[in-house]
């Protein structure tokens, strides 16, 4: 551990096994992301980078142990600074006994995220912010900062160095939370800060960050509405980061797609441009052009929200500030082609499978706990929520927070796909929470580090990180991206029943011997279509080939072994249909793909109403029968 000595420096101590160890007397808490900077020649650095004149006033969030305060009040500045642990108020109170009673430092008790911050700083004037920000916090403190009526001439934190990296990319490599950050700022990083300059050693490296307030913002003379229209559009654009702004605008906004077309050639925008690459000044060229967005979305894009009033599902109003969460769409996905390779000395079987994931989806949403709770929340209406480990969404938190910091989230699940159906909705719902809880706590993690942490949430989990259609191998590690299919995307009718299958069950038959007679097939039908969709498959093409997909997948025997009503349900709709189905992983979901949403929702009517007529052999529960798309 280290202990501070005096005015001096850290002074290493060597660490000893059992409690988490502590720094001047204070076990750090975890929750709160801290990790404490004891590097005085950082600490300088970051003071210097603040540029506070002797009197001016400076937000400090997070003081800590009161290293940085130390600095800034010897600088000559005035500090504002906020806290949210109790345990250390008391330090803070002790140590800067003298300064708070000159008034030079103001201690507040509070999330910064929440506490009124108008009456404590300057309403004209220059001030500026410099801190060591808990990690977990980072874009939702920049929403908040940036959008303040008179906000800061600089703003200089702390802050994961893959953030700070992301914030300042030229364009070509932005996120939201770059468009965001860069609408009302230059961003520069000042300096790399190692690791050992904080107690506890973070696992992340750090960087500090330095914001100047821009004199002429891309944003001037839009009104209040035409700046939120702007972030719609924006968040539109970044909903899907590997699709073209042609494909990504028209399934995310209420807005014909000849009329999105036409405002990109007047804004002199590239539709083959992804939303990284476009720049503030872009987005508003686009919007102009396309005279803005009609309605209210009928689903909030998968972005960082920062919105007054109302948290959602069962939250309300949090504190005085405003309320910040994430919300994300799981998609479910369906197998083209499963083939079993071979047995693994782990247990587990070797596979070779083209995934296309779907628009049908579950929806998540995720809001930052803060000082309320110390353990994740999950609420699921009408399914019983496992905390023992079962549960890939708390299994998916639990392993990402070995990589990065990760405050207790709460977390709303809607399901909307079937549960053990063979549509992947529980490995989507955890790979969708990895996605949003760094969004909301404006963490990055490298995509080789995040594929490892989805290795271990469990085998179908890596294959929903890239967004789009995958040749998947081995367990489940190995995970290829493939050319998305051309537009109009197929359409794909699901007939779901109401039973699930367990998947261990389905490759237990199948290991005992229960591969049918057109076992090995599959994989030679699997190897073709990876290679096709790797240069590129056309909607046509993989139409034209759903037919032999339908005997792609080794699985089907087993599953028909230890579920009786499946074969009887599959050639009910074959002759209904007049095409045979596929199966979508271990089952029971069957599948067909048609050349439009349209055509699918159509074939559902015909089922549905085949199923009210009693006309097809279903299971005790009965089916679910959905119309949806593959996405691309």
């Amino acid at each position: 551990m280290a202990i501070w000595r005096g005015g001096g420096r850290m002074s290493p101590v060597p660490r000893r096994g059992g409690a988490r160890p502590l720094v001047a007397g204070h076990a750090p808490k975890q929750r709160l992301s801290q990790s404490f900077l004891v590097d005085l020649e950082a600490r300088d650095a970051i003071v210097t980078a603040g540029g506070a004149a002797p009197g001016e006033i400076v937000l400090e969030i997070g003081p800590g142990l009161g290293v940085l305060t130390e600095g800034l009040l010897a600088a000559g500045a005035r500090v504002v600074a906020i806290e949210l642990d109790d345990d250390l108020l008391p330090r803070l109170q002790e140590k800067f006994a003298k300064e708070i009673a000159s008034g030079d430092l103001i201690l507040i008790h509070g999330d910064a995220l929440n506490v009124d911050l108008e009456p404590l700083l300057p309403s004209d004037g220059v001030w500026r912010v410099v801190a060591n920000i808990p990690y977990h916090i980072t874009s939702p403190l920049l929403h908040r900062l940036l959008l303040l009526e008179h906000p800061a001439e600089r703003i200089v934190l702390l802050v994961q160095r893959e953030v700070a990296e992301r914030v300042a990319a030229p364009v070509g490599d932005w996120s939201y939370l770059t468009a965001f950050v860069r609408s009302r700022s230059e961003a520069t990083i000042v300096r790399l800060v190692r690791r050992e300059s904080f107690e506890p050693v973070p696992t992340v490296d750090s960087a500090v960050l330095s914001l100047e307030r821009l004199t002429h913002s891309p944003l001037a003379g839009l009104s209040d509405d035409d700046e939120e229209q702007l972030w719609r559009l924006v968040q539109a654009g970044f909903r899907e980061r590997r699709k073209k702004l042609r494909n990504a605008l028209p399934r995310a906004l209420p807005i014909p797609v000849d009329q999105i077309m036409q405002a990109l050639e007047r804004a002199d925008t590239d539709p083959d441009l992804r939303a990284q690459a476009l720049s503030v000044e872009g987005w508003v060229r686009l919007l102009r052009e396309l005279g803005g967005i009609p309605g209210a979305p009928t689903r909030p894009p998968r972005v960082m929200r920062t919105l007054p009033g109302e948290a959602p599902a069962r939250r309300g109003r949090v504190g005085a500030g405003r309320v910040h969460w994430v919300e994300v769409d799981a998609p479910g996905k369906v197998n083209l082609t499963l083939a079993v390779v071979g047995q693994r000395d782990d247990g587990y079987h070797d596979l070779h499978s083209i995934v296309a994931p779907l628009r049908a989806s579950d929806h998540i949403t995720l809001r930052l706990l803060g000082g309320e709770g110390t353990e994740d929340e999950l609420h699921c209406a009408g399914l019983p929520i496992s905390a023992d480990g079962e549960n890939l969404v708390l299994a998916a938190l639990r392993e990402l927070r070995r990589e990065v910091p990760i405050p207790p989230l709460d977390i709303v699940l809607e399901k909307r796909l079937p549960v053990a159906a063979g549509l992947g909705g529980g490995s989507s719902d955890a790979a969708a929470v990895l996605r949003g809880a760094l969004e909301l706590c404006g963490v990055e993690l490298a995509e080789e580090r995040l594929m490892q942490v989805a290795t271990r949430i469990g085998s179908d989990v890596p294959l929903f990180l890239p967004g789009g259609p995958v040749l998947m191998e081995g367990r489940g590690e190995r995970v290829t991206p493939l050319a998305p299919w051309s537009e109009p995307a197929p359409g794909v009718l699901l007939i779901s029943a109401r039973e699930g299958i367990k998947t261990p069950d389905v490759f237990a038959a199948f290991a005992a011997g229960v591969r049918g007679d057109a076992y090995g097939a599959a994989l030679v039908s699997s190897q073709h279509l990876a290679s096709e969709a790797l240069a590129g498959l056309t909607t046509v093409a993989l139409l034209q080939r759903s037919a032999a997909l339908a005997s792609a997948n080794d699985l089907l025997a087993a599953a028909r072994a230890i579920t009786p009503w499946l074969r009887p349900l599959d050639h009910s709709l074959r002759r209904l249909l007049g095409r045979p189905l596929s199966l979508s992983g271990s089952g029971p979901t069957l599948f067909l793909l048609y050349p439009s949403l349209y055509e699918a929702a159509e074939a559902g009517v015909l089922v549905e109403a085949a199923v009210s007529r009693g006309e097809l052999s279903l299971p005790d529960g009965g089916v679910l029968v959905t119309a949806t798309e593959l996405a691309t």
